[in-house]
């Protein structure tokens, strides 16, 4: 994994942040300011600019060298984004993008705006060229990745003295030189992308959003160019942009989200019923973006099981039992006093048995305390991961991890609602934050019969894994719940990911907040992952003790019920 070299600084970015905020304006025209970003971490070495339309956002750490050097490349930063800000307009819909797509367009884009800003101002050049040249001058820079592949383009296209020898790369400054000519023209220039992307698929170079950072270290994460909102309004050339791409389906971090082909199956077969609006938490900057992931309730049209053969007799077929005694939970809230018999001994009858006696009255003999031992009422949502990633066949035979996850789901709901506790059965899977689809397989209340089972077994593996949304929908969905115990039990395969994401740890501490919000509102949450190298995320997540780990999807349909019986005493 590469990362850009962060903005760091040897001095305090604090006492420079007025005379970058001039610098700002004075080559903008806009009078934004330059802010401190939040840090999480420390040693947050990923940390990139974020531009908005109201601030530019930078983040001070040590290490980057002298004061001197750390300024040239915070003047740098500046410069980069008076460029977008004079020539780049905003939030591009980018709904129709792939991953690919949409970074190599951001890449052109980027020298788009600083050939513009060089025409008006020659002495930028040597701002930006300096940083673009070191960043190409490491060992791995020449290696077949995407990553060594834009950052030579982005040296190309502005050294006319570079030489290299891969096609793609030249192919690229022959493109663009031809069109500087009319550096205003956006749609040109996005029609160029388009070819350098599509050869990029034809070369079967491999893609991972998760991993990639924007080169060089002073250029902006690019958020300030797309808008992710409007999946129903193409951008120029979509088509063009239609990569094809392997999946790399042992990457977990970043499996669901490197391609999105044949999403679409599935969409004509769903009814949409309703769309929410929910809050997201940014660890960057520190602060819940308000209405910013859609979650959009669906339901399948004339749910028919083709998961598994067989129809819905398949599906319960072969499910484990269990022995009902290991899911049944005693309330021992209520304590009643003056009891024949019980488990403890009331002290305070006992003083009183003594006062009679010593007044020579006859003491009351009744000196127990006893609980009753009534049946705790429970609502538990198993929250199902359903994305593409699901889809992978585990080693052990034919079943995919997603069809597992369903006959899991179903032994869990028949066994509970045995014990006559509520359950419901939710599965999600995003598509960005403007598309976060959420599907009530089985709603609390509902039978689990014939057709309820068909849903289940007919919801398909496809996008990515936006765990932060769906949690707090299904939070959302068990406050109307009056059990005594309520809870959320996340199914998944992996860690959150999704294509607008590129920072592998954004929707990680997103997901802990979601978390930590349903449990002030006393639901409990935890969590099953079926992914060997989950501990580099799900404790932060879930928190201590509250997930388990497995190694084979193969254990879940055997776990899970115990999971949930250990879960439901806490």
């Amino acid at each position: 994994m590469h990362h850009a070299a962060p903005l760091v600084g040897s001095f305090e970015l604090a006492t420079s942040l007025r005379s970058l905020t001039l610098l700002l304006t004075g080559l903008s025209g806009n009078s934004l300011s330059v802010q401190l970003r939040a840090k999480e971490q420390a040693a947050d070495l990923s940390a990139q600019p974020v531009l908005t339309p109201a601030h530019f956002l930078l983040q001070d750490q040590p290490g980057c060298g002298d004061s001197g050097a750390c300024y040239r490349l915070y003047r740098a930063a500046v410069a980069h984004a008076a460029a977008h800000l004079r020539y780049s307009q905003a939030h591009r819909p980018a709904a129709a993008l792939k991953p690919m797509g949409v970074a190599v367009v951001s890449a052109i884009e980027d020298a788009r705006v600083e050939h513009l800003l060089m025409r008006e101002y020659p002495g930028v050049r040597a701002w930006f060229t300096k940083f673009i040249r070191d960043y190409v001058e490491t060992p791995d820079r020449y290696a077949m990745s995407f990553s060594g592949m834009i950052s030579r383009m982005n040296l190309a296209l502005i050294d006319g003295s570079y030489e290299d020898g891969d096609a793609w790369v030249n192919k690229a400054r022959a493109l663009f030189g031809a069109a500087a000519h009319d550096l205003e023209n956006y749609d040109e220039f996005r029609r160029i992308a388009s070819v350098l992307a599509n050869d990029l698929g034809q070369l079967r170079i491999r893609f991972n959003p998760q991993q990639y950072v924007v080169s060089p270290p002073y250029r902006d994460d690019n958020s300030y160019l797309w808008d992710f909102e409007s999946p129903n309004i193409p951008p120029p050339e979509a088509m063009d942009l239609h990569v094809p791409m392997e999946r790399e389906g042992s990457d977990r971090m970043g499996g669901d989200a490197v391609s999105n082909e044949g999403a679409g199956e599935q969409d004509d077969e769903d009814l949409e019923l309703a769309r929410t609006t929910h809050a997201e938490w940014d660890y960057r900057i520190g602060i819940h973006r308000q209405n910013w992931c859609t979650v959009i309730d669906k339901l399948r049209r004339q749910p028919a099981v083709r998961t598994i053969a067989g129809g819905a007799q398949a599906l319960m077929a072969g499910l484990p039992s269990i022995p009902l005694n290991r899911v049944r939970r005693l309330s021992r809230e209520r304590r009643l006093r003056r009891q024949w018999e019980g488990d403890e001994l009331d002290l305070n009858a006992a003083v009183e048995v003594m006062i009679d006696r010593r007044k020579g009255e006859t003491p009351d003999p009744r000196l127990f305390i006893g609980h009753p031992r009534s049946e705790k009422s429970s609502s538990v949502l198993m929250l199902m991961d359903t994305s593409q990633s699901t889809n992978d066949v585990i080693a052990q035979g034919q079943e995919s991890i997603l069809e597992i996850e369903k006959r899991a789901a179903l032994f869990f709901a028949r066994t509970l609602l045995e014990v006559g506790d509520r359950v419901a059965i939710h599965g999600f899977c995003s598509n960005t934050r403007a598309e976060v689809n959420y599907y009530k397989l089985l709603d609390f209340g509902v039978p689990l019969d014939g057709e309820a089972i068909a849903r289940v077994g007919s919801v398909a593996g496809r996008y990515s894994t936006r765990i932060g949304a769906a949690v707090r929908h299904a939070t959302a969905c068990l406050a109307e719940e009056t059990a005594d115990s309520r809870a959320i039990l996340v199914v998944t395969d992996g860690a959150p990911s999704d294509v607008d994401i590129f920072d592998e740890k954004y929707l990680v501490f997103d997901a802990r907040a979601a978390v930590q919000q349903a449990r002030k509102s006393e639901i409990n949450v935890y969590a099953v992952v079926v992914d060997p190298q989950a501990e580099s995320y799900v404790e932060t997540i879930f928190g201590y003790q509250n997930y388990r780990i497995l190694r084979t999807a193969m254990s879940l349909l055997t776990d899970v019920v115990e999971i949930y019986a250990r879960l439901s005493w806490r």
